[in-house]
């Protein structure tokens, strides 16, 4: 029985450190207020290695809609141009002198739409996890020699309740994003 707790134990604490990074990742998509954190997913190929920006450059926050990237090399400056400009949804990049600046979009709806896209993106591969976790634990469960069947079978029901209860606080949170997102 000692087996039975810890795994149930650790399938709750790795939901919730599941639960934890999709908050952070939702949270990158921002909206209204420009955020450095919106460029931890870019990288860019610097000396033969995926480098972050924040890595080889300064990066403030000039006004609420603006961010000042400097780099600290002048040659990292297109290099950097081009890669915010492939991967810029929410904003525009712009060189002025030895600096860019990237000015957060008004969003239209189609931008609206492609953010709600990369939301049910980052769910679906948050509820493959949910799914290999499950497997994973029942695999582990089904191991333990000294269930009975009855108590084998409860205790799948309990690992799918805690599975389902945890979609349906992810739903919650996809809505208030979604709504988020939406709201003009």
């Amino acid at each position: 029985m000692k087996e039975l707790l810890i795994l149930i134990n650790g399938l709750k604490s790795e939901i919730k450190n599941k639960i934890l990074g999709l908050k952070q990742k939702l949270f990158k998509i921002r909206i209204g207020k420009i955020n450095e954190s919106i460029l931890d997913d870019v990288t860019i190929d610097l000396y033969g290695k995926k480098v972050q920006i924040k890595t080889i450059s300064n990066i403030s926050i000039l006004d609420a809609r603006t961010l000042l990237i400097t780099p600290w090399e002048d040659k990292n400056l297109n290099i950097l141009y081009k890669a915010l400009l492939k991967n810029s949804i929410l904003y525009t990049p712009y060189k002025t002198g030895k600096v860019l600046k990237l000015k957060m979009a008004q969003l239209t709806e189609e931008t609206r739409k492609e953010l709600i896209k990369k939301i049910n993106f980052i769910l679906e591969i948050f509820k493959i996890n949910l799914r290999k976790l499950r497997k994973k634990t029942i695999k582990k469960l089904n191991k333990i020699n000294s269930l009975e069947k009855d108590c084998l079978k409860k205790n799948k029901i309990e690992i799918q309740n805690i599975i389902n209860d945890c979609i349906n606080y992810m739903k919650i949170i996809y809505n208030r994003k979604k709504k988020e997102i939406l709201t003009i």
